[in-house]
C-alpha cells in the first residue's frame, strides 16, 4: 500500500527534527579534550611504538619476544628473564606514564587559569620532555637487555618473523 506524499514527507520531516535535538540538546555541554591525548595508553604502560629504532634495527622486543616464545624456541631461563623484564618494563613505564599525566595536567591548569608565563610554560614542557624521555628510555632499555638475553640464532629469527631485514654482520 502507497503512503501519499505528504505522510511521507511528514515523517521524514519528524525524523530529521528528532536527529537535530538529539544533536543539539544530546551534550551537557562542548565535548572534554582529553590531557594529555595519549593518557590512556601512557596509564596503562604501553610502548606506543617508543622502541620502534631498537624493533626496526635488530633489537627484540621483550613483550614480542614472548608472544613468540614457542617460535624463537625458548629455554626456562630465557622466558622467567623476558618475563621479569616485560613486568619491570611495565611497571616502569605505569609510574612514569602517570607522572607525565600530572605534569601535562599541570600544563593545561596553568593556561585554563591564566596563570601562565613564559618562564612558567618553559618550565613545565622541559619537565614534560624529560618525563617523557625517561619514559622512552625504560622502553628503549627493555630491547636492549632482551639481546643479553637471546641467542644470535633467537634474535635472527625474532628478525625474521616480526619481518625486518636482517642487518649485515661485519
Amino acid at each position: 500500500m502507497k503512503q501519499p506524499s505528504h505522510l511521507l514527507r511528514a515523517s521524514l520531516v519528524s525524523c530529521l527534527a528528532i536527529v537535530l535535538c538529539s544533536l543539539m540538546f544530546g551534550q551537557a555541554g562542548p565535548a572534554q579534550t582529553v590531557i594529555p591525548s595519549d593518557r590512556e595508553e601512557l596509564l596503562k604502560g604501553m610502548g606506543m611504538s617508543m622502541a620502534s629504532y631498537a624493533e626496526e634495527n635488530g633489537y627484540p622486543g621483550p613483550q614480542h619476544v614472548l608472544d613468540l616464545k614457542d617460535e624463537l624456541g625458548l629455554t626456562y631461563d630465557q622466558l622467567m628473564k623476558t618475563e621479569a623484564l616485560v613486568k619491570l618494563i611495565r611497571i616502569s613505564a605505569v609510574v612514569k606514564g602517570e607522572e607525565i599525566v600530572q605534569a601535562e595536567e599541570e600544563l593545561d591548569k596553568l593556561f585554563a587559569e591564566g596563570a601562565v608565563s613564559e618562564k612558567a610554560l618553559r618550565e613545565k614542557l622541559e619537565e614534560v620532555g624529560k618525563l617523557r624521555a625517561d619514559l622512552r628510555f625504560v622502553h628503549l632499555r627493555g630491547h636492549l637487555r632482551m639481546n643479553q638475553i637471546l641467542t644470535a640464532e633467537q634474535m635472527k629469527r625474532y628478525s625474521e618473523l616480526r619481518g625486518h631485514e636482517s642487518k649485515p654482520q661485519d
